[in-house]
């Protein structure tokens, strides 16, 4: 069905969920903010309601501190218009960078290893 659209499916490798985390993370996150916005749904069409409102909330109302308590559709409209729009870094994640490592040490140990 993917092919059919012109569209790649994106899978990491068994075992690497650390590649779909942030993703689930936000979904958790958009989740937990929904219920406490507007509680339980009880149809599909209120479910589709929630979420979004859930997200225009996120996109047009909730100050974020990695913007200094802007909201993401403010930052947005400043990067339109700014001739070099301001960065907002993400802060480093150990856990994953610990996690890379590990992977790039246990390759460099299989090449040590295939070189003997």
């Amino acid at each position: 069905m993917l092919e059919d659209d012109g569209l790649t499916q994106s899978m990491s490798r068994v075992g690497h969920c650390i590649d779909n985390g942030p993703v689930e993370s936000f979904q958790g996150f958009i989740k937990d903010m929904a219920k406490v916005l507007f509680g339980k749904a009880n149809t599909y069409e209120e479910a589709a309601e929630i979420i979004y409102r859930t997200y225009e909330y996120y996109i047009y109302r909730y100050p974020q501190k990695r913007f200094h308590g802007k909201t993401a559709n403010q930052v947005r409209q400043e990067a339109l218009t700014a001739v070099t729009p301001e960065q907002y870094p993400i802060a480093p994640n150990r856990r994953i960078e610990r996690f890379w490592d590990g992977i790039e040490k246990s390759k460099a140990k299989h090449q040590a290893q295939a070189q003997q």
